[in-house]
């Protein structure tokens, strides 16, 4: 349902001893295979950075240890700094003012699909780095099965000659990004068995990476967006939902120290580049992500896994965003000055709400809030009570005291703006705030939301909460 189109708020306070009755009365008052499958429903699962605090088959979530979403300053610190030693190469690979910095996509063909959108959102892009180069995706059918084999032929024929064929070599790889995953066997292990398994084999292909590209620094991995449009969807989700803990397990292995994912040569043999993840593009099939993402059966080809155009251009933009925005990117990948806040946009999930008659409430954005966002900014309800009503919470920061009781539940945002909003047939509903304006007053600034619906039926009362979400605002609009 419509909302009316409405600013991000400015500081009003609400008191805390008037927030409930505020609240009551104001609720109270309101009115992979061989075919797509679009018949494919969610599974009820939060993506791993959304399930940062909760937990799949008793796993912690979040992309990092602890529960984080964020890069660990030490770790990022040290990815900052070998970005800066990225400088363009010549075909030898010796430093040269008419060298290239290449950074290559590989995976099989669902990655080169990703990629052939990023290079179409990037074409004519003025903020682009002269000298970078996006050559696509090198050996655009393998496997993380092929990829841990030094001895495949993707090694030895696959990357010098995708190389050669963009007038490129291997000695000018300085950064990749990799989309892959293990085919499904049903002699796979169950999770959480299978998690340290992928690692290992993410751990192999690391270190023949750096084999392959003798001076390669950065590594970026994306685990495959969501296969839940084909046909043996049944099989594959969730096992390439859990395959992003892998990459976690990954990661974590070189934040620990692990000696065969050594990047410093301060501590020893480089064995592998600097690894981080890449943009996390797996979604609940057509559920939005609270960032917005959803990959629904018209972004799907009639096979139900390669990408039609808008899926393309869907995750091609997230892929662009992330490599104008990360901060072990943006000294070689952007004109320098184009990208001064080096935050990436984000919505992020905070704390957790309470049962309604149809499980806990959704909010979420409805895209990445990059400055400036041309469109209404849009904030979307899922699962709220049927033909219902409620109020989104607005404001520029969290309660103090960590949030105020209500509804069994506790209300995160420190209140500026109370916005009625009405849900439709299916509970879900829609608030349109202004366009985000092109103004470096809002660099680095964030807004925080939060759903109250009205629901009678709830277990938990008349009223159940979302959890807030912060609304993280990003320069470098695509």
């Amino acid at each position: 349902m419509d909302g009316g189109s409405v600013a991000f708020p400015h500081r009003a306070p609400i008191t805390r001893s008037g927030l409930a009755y505020l609240l009551a009365i104001a609720l109270l008052g309101a009115p992979a295979a061989a075919a797509q499958d679009c018949s494919a429903r969610p599974l009820g699962l939060l993506p791993i950075d959304d399930l940062h605090e909760g937990a799949y088959r008793k796993v912690e979530g979040g992309l990092y240890p602890g529960r984080s979403n964020q890069t660990p300053a030490e770790h990022l610190a040290a990815g900052k700094a070998i970005a800066k030693r990225i400088v363009p190469l010549d075909a030898a690979g010796n430093p040269a003012a008419d060298g290239r910095i290449v950074c290559a996509g590989i995976g099989p063909s669902l990655a080169g699909q990703v990629f052939e959108g990023l290079r179409h959102v990037l074409e004519d892009d003025p903020d682009l780095a002269a000298e970078l180069r996006l050559p696509g995706v090198i050996g655009n059918s393998v496997t993380l099965e092929r990829m841990r084999n030094p001895d495949d032929t993707y090694w030895k024929i696959d990357v010098p000659g995708d190389l050669a064929a963009a007038g490129l070599t291997a000695a000018q790889v300085q950064v990749v990004w990799i989309m892959n995953a293990f085919a499904f066997s049903d002699d796979d292990l169950p999770f959480p068995l299978h998690v340290p398994v992928g690692a290992d084999a993410w751990t192999d292909v690391m270190r023949l990476l750096l084999r392959a590209f003798p001076n390669l620094k950065l590594a970026f991995l994306s685990p495959l967006y969501s296969q839940a449009y084909s046909d043996a969807a049944p099989v594959d989700e969730p096992y390439y939902f859990e395959q992003g803990f892998a990459v976690r397990e990954l990661i974590a292995r070189q934040l620990a120290g692990a000696p065969e994912l050594n990047y410093d040569p301060a501590l020893g043999k480089v064995e592998a580049p600097w690894i981080d993840w890449g943009p996390y593009f797996w979604s609940d099939a057509e559920e939005p992500r609270t960032d917005g993402l959803s990959i629904v059966c018209a972004d799907i080809s009639q096979d139900g896994q390669h990408l039609e155009p808008s899926g393309k251009r869907k995750l091609g933009e997230r892929l662009a965003q992330f490599l104008k925005s990360h901060r072990a990117c943006t000294r070689w990948s952007v004109v320098k000055g184009t990208t001064p806040s080096e935050r990436r946009a984000d919505v992020e999930r905070i704390g957790d709400g309470t049962r309604g008659s149809r499980g806990e409430p959704r909010l979420c954005g409805g895209s990445l809030p990059t400055l400036p966002h041309e469109e209404v900014y849009r904030l979307l309800a899922r699962g709220a009570v049927r033909r219902g009503s409620g109020l989104v919470l607005l404001g520029d920061s969290l309660d103090p005291g960590g949030g105020v009781p209500f509804a069994g539940g506790l209300i995160y945002v420190e209140i500026d703006t109370l916005l009625p909003i009405s849900f439709d047939d299916s509970g879900n509903g829609r608030l349109d705030l202004e366009p985000i304006p092109d103004d470096p007053a809002l660099i680095g600034r964030s807004w925080f939301a939060q759903l109250v619906a009205y629901d009678r039926r709830g277990p938990d009362g008349v009223h159940a909460l979302s959890a807030a979400i912060e609304i993280a605002l990003g320069d470098g609009a695509l």
